[in-house]
C-alpha cells in the first residue's frame, strides 16, 4: 500500500544505519505507511498527527483485513464522510492515486494492459506489514507530545521543506529541528530523512529518488538523505 512520503523503497539501505548500535526503544514519530517500523523488531514506539494513519495500521496490527474491491462510488463515499475509521483510511490512501489522500480514485492499467485492482494490491500490502506491527505500541499524537526515554533511537520522517505541508496545515521546522536538537542532549540517536539538515547535522545516506507528487504533476527528481549528529 502506498503513502505519499513513503520510504519502502529505501528501508533496506536506511534501517542497518538506523539500528547500528541500538540500545533501549526504537520511537518513528511520523509513521506514514508504517514501511520502517513494521520492519524493526523489539520495542517500539509509533506515532501519527494524523488520526487516519493511526486508525489504520491499528487496526491491521489487530487483524482487521482491508477490502480488496472498492467502487468509486464507495470512494466518494468515504471521501464525502472521512470518517476516523480504517475503512475510510484504508480507501483514502490505498485506492487514491499515488497514495495522496483523497487525490483522486486511482485507476489505470498493468503493464500487460489489463485493468488493475488497486484496492486488490493496496490490501495485500497492507497486510504484509501485519507480522512486523504486531507489539508495536501506536499512538494519535503529534512528534513534539510523545513522551520518549533518554537513550531511545529514533527516526522521523517528516514533511520535507518546500514541500507539503503537516496535516493541520504548516509545519514549523525550525521548531522541529529544535526539538531533535533536545533529544541528542538527552542521549537519544536521532535519525531525520530529509533533503537538507541545520549546521550541525551530517548526511550519513543519500539517493537521487523520484518523487511522485500527483496527476498533474507527475515525477519530481529529489535527492533523498538521511541525517544524524
Amino acid at each position: 500500500m502506498k503513502y505519499v512520503g513513503s520510504k519502502e523503497r529505501h528501508c533496506k539501505e536506511i534501517l542497518p544505519i538506523i539500528l547500528a548500535g541500538r540500545n533501549g526503544l526504537y520511537v518513528e514519530p511520523f509513521i506514514g505507511g508504517a514501511s520502517v517500523v513494521s520492519k524493526v523488531t523489539g520495542p517500539r514506539l509509533g506515532a501519527d498527527l494524523n488520526p487516519h494513519v493511526i486508525a489504520l495500521w491499528s487496526a491491521i496490527r489487530d487483524g482487521w483485513i482491508p477490502p480488496v474491491n472498492i467502487s468509486e462510488y464507495e470512494y466518494r463515499k468515504a471521501r464525502n464522510c472521512q470518517d476516523v475509521d480504517a475503512l475510510t483510511a484504508f480507501i483514502g490512501f490505498g485506492c487514491s492515486f499515488a497514495g495522496k489522500w483523497f487525490g483522486g480514485y486511482a485507476r489505470g492499467n498493468d503493464a500487460k494492459g489489463n485493468p488493475r485492482n488497486y484496492a486488490a494490491e493496496s490490501s495485500r500490502a497492507a497486510v504484509k506489514k501485519r507480522a512486523g506491527l504486531v507489539g508495536a505500541e501506536l499512538v494519535h499524537c503529534s512528534y513534539d507530545e510523545l513522551s520518549i526515554p533518554d537513550g531511545s533511537t529514533v527516526y522521523c520522517d517528516p514533511p520535507y521543506a518546500g514541500t507539503q505541508g503537516y496535516a493541520t496545515g504548516g509545519f514549523d521546522h525550525g521548531k522541529f529541528w529544535s526539538w531533535c536538537d533536545d533529544l541528542t542532549k538527552r542521549g537519544c540517536k536521532v535519525f531525520v530523512s530529509e533533503y537538507s539538515a541545520p549546521d550541525g547535522w551530517r548526511c550519513v545516506w543519500e539517493k537521487q529518488v523520484n518523487n511522485t507528487l500527483d496527476k498533474n504533476t507527475g515525477a519530481k527528481k529529489g535527492i533523498e538523505r538521511l541525517f544524524t549528529k
